[in-house]
């Protein structure tokens, strides 16, 4: 609900800059309907832009604390070799991906706000960013093929988080901020748990088989 809530502020704001842009160019002298229509070109401008804002926003969850976004299994194709089935919860949505190494580690982009905001309640927020696999060792790292997975992206070329991290965390009341789950390993019939808290991403084994293989690599 608050990042509806941000994206339909953002949405007021385009129909305001939409609505004086249509007022600036009512008749005048040459020179006025030249300047007015300058600002107006400038104006819808801004409205696209505050549009592909919402958009983009639209694509971020709130995080609570300690939510679940899902589940991770794994079954071995061959050796480092396995296929991946991420359930997402909040939709029951399954995609599968191929995977290869020894252990994987999915990531997150997070959004947080200022000072200001948190007191009057808004939350940080996330999008599931990617899904990726690693090799135990530096040598099968260098020497072997690697795999990452994009689980989402920016629609229409609008991307506020990247945006934010080009300028250096300077927009007005929110910084963007990387967020990645450790490392764990995969194993034939392994299933994980992948949830959300305020200070990023957590992932911990749910059947003997990941307990195992956690064990082993500890």
């Amino acid at each position: 609900m608050l990042y509806s809530a941000f994206a339909g502020i953002t949405v007021f704001f385009a129909f305001i800059t939409f609505y004086m842009g249509v007022r600036l160019t009512g008749r005048a002298g040459w020179l006025i309907s030249w300047l007015r229509g300058t600002a107006a070109l400038m104006m819808m401008a801004l409205c696209v832009l505050f549009v592909l804002a919402a958009i983009d926003l639209f694509s971020y969850k709130q995080v609570l604390n300690n939510r679940v976004l899902g589940s991770v299994s794994f079954k071995k194709l061959e050796d480092q070799h396995y296929m991946a089935t991420l359930v997402f919860l909040s939709d029951g949505r399954e995609q599968q991906f191929d995977l290869r190494g020894d252990q994987w580690q999915v990531d997150a982009r997070l959004i947080t706000w200022s000072d200001f905001l948190t007191m009057l309640g808004a939350k940080p927020g996330y999008r599931l960013d990617r899904l990726s696999g690693r090799y135990y060792s530096l040598e099968d790292e260098h020497r072997r093929p690697r795999t990452v997975h994009q689980l989402s992206s920016s629609e229409y070329g609008m991307d506020i988080w990247h945006l934010a991290q080009q300028t250096g965390n300077h927009l007005p009341m929110m910084d963007a901020v990387y967020g990645s789950a450790t490392y764990l390993p995969m194993a034939d019939g392994a299933l994980y748990e992948i949830s959300l808290s305020s200070s990023g991403l957590v992932a911990k084994p749910l059947n003997d088989v990941a307990n195992r293989a956690v064990s082993r690599w500890n």
